[in-house]
């Protein structure tokens, strides 16, 4: 069974990928809808890596930052540097998005699947955080069902967290 402390440093790099994406996403496409969701989508997943921050040192760790330098060599073979700000059209959007999906799915299913080796209150932040993971997912399933049937975005409504 792995270290809750593993655990719970696993979900920060889960969320800052989350955050890195949907900024690098924000940078390039150019649709107006299309940057309030992702720089929205960004905002959400820094804040969950903040909450998870302070779940990690209350259980007496510390986030290595280093793991951000492998998020961003990943992100540059999705998003490589040649490609031009605002240049994302509707047709790369729609595998970006897909990607986005599975990511949301990949956390969702994280945060289910350790919940029961977290003590009360992390899994109290674990349901929490799943839950929002869910309004995330299905954000990106309308607008990837706007975009697949009418080439639109559909758009962002902020998440209220409470």
């Amino acid at each position: 069974m792995a270290r809750i402390g593993d655990i719970i440093a696993t979900a920060i790099e889960f969320e800052l990928f989350g955050k890195e994406y949907y900024m690098r996403f924000h940078e390039l496409v150019g649709d107006a809808k299309a940057k309030a969701l992702m720089k929205g989508l960004a905002h959400d997943e820094e804040e969950h890596a903040a909450m998870l921050a302070k779940e990690l040192e209350a259980h007496g760790g510390a986030f290595d930052y280093a793991a951000t330098d492998i998020i961003n060599e990943g992100l540059e073979k999705i998003f490589p540097h040649r490609i031009l700000k605002d240049s994302i059209k509707t047709k790369d959007a729609i595998s970006t998005i897909k990607l986005g999906i599975e990511t949301e799915q990949r956390s969702i299913d994280f945060y289910s699947g350790h919940a029961k080796e977290a003590d009360p209150k992390l899994r109290e932040v674990f349901a929490k955080l799943e839950k929002m993971e869910r309004t995330h997912l299905e954000l990106l399933k309308e607008n990837l069902l706007h975009l697949q049937e009418g080439g639109v975005w559909y758009g962002y409504v902020p998440i209220l967290e409470g």
